[in-house]
């Protein structure tokens, strides 16, 4: 027994196979949060410059507003934008316009069952009147 419990030969291998789930799942993890902050910073790109259009050019219709933002989205599935509505108003007797985004990302993580994650943002300017 005691020359059984003194041989380390297969410890590395043993102590590798215990390690290597634990890093391949954090480093899944890692990614995966890389990736919903690329996709919230795309977004709120996109929706800056879909306001940027409705504040620099005030003729400006819903679907144009739409539409450039859609276009301004990089790296973000456009197929994941479940939500994407544009309204003009006013407050105080001031021009506004009221962006909201909602995005949903498939998680990349294969082995755990997961819900979608869901990215929402809104955005509030003051337009020309």
């Amino acid at each position: 027994m005691k020359r059984f419990l003194s041989d380390s030969r297969g410890s590395i291998g043993l102590e590798f196979g215990l390690a290597l789930p634990i890093l391949v799942a954090m480093i899944i993890g890692v990614l995966q949060f890389g990736l919903v902050l690329n996709a919230n910073g795309a977004m709120r790109n996109a929706m800056g410059e879909g306001l940027r259009l409705a504040k620099v050019k005030p003729t400006a219709t819903t679907d144009q507003v739409i539409k450039r933002t859609k276009d301004t989205l990089i790296g973000v599935d456009h197929n994941g934008i479940t939500k994407l509505t544009f309204n003009r108003g006013t407050v105080n007797n001031v021009a506004t316009g009221e962006m909201t985004m909602t995005i949903t990302m498939k998680p990349i993580i294969p082995f755990a069952p997961i819900p979608p994650i869901v990215l929402t943002q809104t955005k509030k300017v003051y337009l020309q009147s």
